[in-house]
Formats: structure tokens, C-alpha cells, sequence
């Protein structure tokens, strides 16, 4: 694949400012970290992960959208979406309440950035700052899947569309409303009845 040099450039400045939104990384440690990432897309629908396969990449979104779903008695079930400037792909398994049976697909045309965790964990070692950056970005994604969690659990479908366009109201009508309904856990109809609602309200 011929990488868009210009894109991969920009997509890594992106991607370095918000790591230096999270700490103090010097640039030595910085110019490490980027030259083992690599720009790479993938196409509307592919599946980038399947199930039971290991993960051995850590991904940055820099345009596109995926969702990330399992099956429990044969039911498709999506856990999240994932978003541009968002990530997918990390040791997360450890924190989800369905390890191993993961698949991330893609729902747009996909450009990302990846590192393999095998190098990643290396630099950890080297410098300090970059491990640093990796916990606080694993403490993010536990308290914000275990706050999810909770409001998912104890909202009803009302409460649950709100905080659905809360966290997804710049990109809702990038998803299909069967999508939305499989997150939400409801059915299309019930969805489809509180946008009405809430059109009529407006």
C-alpha cells in the first residue's frame, strides 16, 4: 500500500497533541514513539478484529467510525463506537465483561494510525513518561466504561437514547438506526418512536 506521507504527518501531529494533553512526554521520547506507528485504512464494513483472534495492534482513529460488538445467543450486541479521535484495540480485556469474543468493524471508510502492543510495551521500559501515558489512558477508558456501564443498566429507553446522543450526537446520523437500536438494546421501532417524541417536542 502507498502510504499518504502528507496524511500519515498530520494524522501523527493530531495524535501527539492529544498525548501531550494527557503529560509531559520530552521529544526524544516522542520521536521514538511515532516512528513505529503507521498509517493504515480500510474500507466501509471490513472487519478489522475478529473474535477469539489476539489483538496485537493499538489503534487511533483519525477519520471513520467502528463498532465494537459481540453475539450471546446468537444475537448481535454492540458494546460501543468508537469515533475519530478516538482509540480501539488496547489490553482492555482484562475490564470487559465479554473478554475474547470482540469483533471491530468498520462503518465508514477507515484511516488510522497503529503501533503493535509488542513495541509499545518495549518503550515502556525505555521511558518512563510513556507508560505514564498509556495508565492514565486505561484509567480513562475503566471509569468511563464503568460509568456507562451503570447508565445503561439503570436508565430506561428514554434516559438511555439521551445519554446515547450525548455521547454520540455529532456522528448520530452517521449511524444506522439499526445500529443504534442494537447499542441502545431496544428495537428499532422503540427508537424510531423517541425521535418522534422528541422531534414533536422541539
Amino acid at each position: 500500500m502507498l502510504v499518504d506521507q502528507k496524511l500519515e504527518s498530520i494524522a501523527k501531529n493530531i495524535l501527539k497533541a492529544k498525548f501531550l494533553e494527557i503529560c509531559a512526554i520530552p521529544e526524544y521520547a516522542l520521536e521514538e514513539l511515532f516512528s513505529y506507528f503507521t498509517l493504515e485504512t480500510y474500507k466501509k464494513n471490513t472487519l478489522i478484529i475478529r473474535e477469539t483472534e489476539p489483538i496485537l495492534h493499538i489503534y487511533f482513529i483519525f477519520k471513520g467510525i467502528i463498532r465494537i460488538y459481540f453475539y450471546k445467543n446468537d444475537k448481535l450486541i454492540i458494546e460501543r463506537f468508537v469515533k475519530e479521535g478516538g482509540f480501539f484495540g488496547g489490553n482492555y480485556d482484562h475490564l470487559s465483561k465479554y473478554p475474547g469474543v470482540h469483533n471491530y468493524e468498520s462503518l465508514e471508510d477507515l484511516v488510522v494510525l497503529r503501533i503493535k502492543h509488542d513495541d509499545l510495551e518495549n518503550l515502556y521500559k525505555k521511558h518512563p513518561s510513556i507508560e505514564s501515558l498509556y495508565r492514565r489512558q486505561l484509567e480513562a477508558f475503566h471509569f468511563a466504561y464503568v460509568d456507562k456501564l451503570y447508565t445503561l443498566k439503570a436508565a430506561n429507553s428514554k434516559e438511555r437514547y439521551r445519554d446515547f446522543e450525548l455521547e454520540y450526537g455529532d456522528i448520530i446520523n452517521r449511524i444506522s438506526m439499526k445500529n443504534v437500536a442494537s447499542y441502545l438494546n431496544m428495537t428499532a421501532e422503540t427508537v424510531s418512536r423517541i425521535r418522534a417524541k422528541q422531534s414533536g417536542n422541539k
